[in-house]
């Protein structure tokens, strides 16, 4: 069940891209664009979802869904209308644009009610590998040293001479 929303969230959300970008450069009709968003929507979902995100993260999952769509939108709605070059390369940039822009908010939901690894341990978070470490004291100078330290010291006191008294 949890899939089966997913999906129509993304189709939504594909969708929703192709009708914004695609007209705007092409003259295609509506049935072809539901139909293309169809079969990008459920190989996206099956390759960048699915199998990309749980294994190398939102930020790998968004860059390889932008470079899907890019080709399939070139490839696929180039190869059936015979149009120049440019208009279907910039349709093809702007609708996978638009897309991945949408997907890294996806991704995040994806994470969390689909596969579940969000907050778990060996899920990559975006920046997680960057990352630092903050202590309790700040200031160095402020750092007790260490036990050995402490008993050299009281024994280099031991071990020192007591000055000699001043010579009137």
């Amino acid at each position: 069940m949890r899939h089966l929303l997913a999906l129509a969230l993304k189709y939504l959300l594909t969708t929703t891209v192709m009708f914004a970008i695609l007209p705007l450069f092409l003259r295609i009709s509506s049935a072809e664009l539901l139909w293309f968003s169809l079969w990008v929507t459920l190989i996206a979902y099956a390759l960048g979802d699915l199998y990309v995100l749980p294994r190398l993260g939102n930020v790998s999952a968004t860059i390889a869904d932008f470079g899907f769509v890019f080709v399939a939108t070139w490839i696929g709605i180039g190869a059936f209308y015979d149009v120049a070059g440019g208009a279907i390369v910039s349709a093809a940039f702007f609708s996978a644009l638009l897309a991945a822009l949408g997907e890294l908010l996806f991704h995040g939901y994806v994470l969390r009610f689909v596969v579940g690894q969000h907050g778990e341990e060996g899920a990559p978070l975006i920046g997680r590998q960057w990352q630092t470490e903050a202590a309790e004291e700040f200031d160095v100078r402020t750092a007790h040293p260490d036990s050995r330290e402490d008993e050299r010291a009281g024994e280099d006191r031991q071990n020192q001479e007591p000055p000699n008294p001043p010579v009137l």
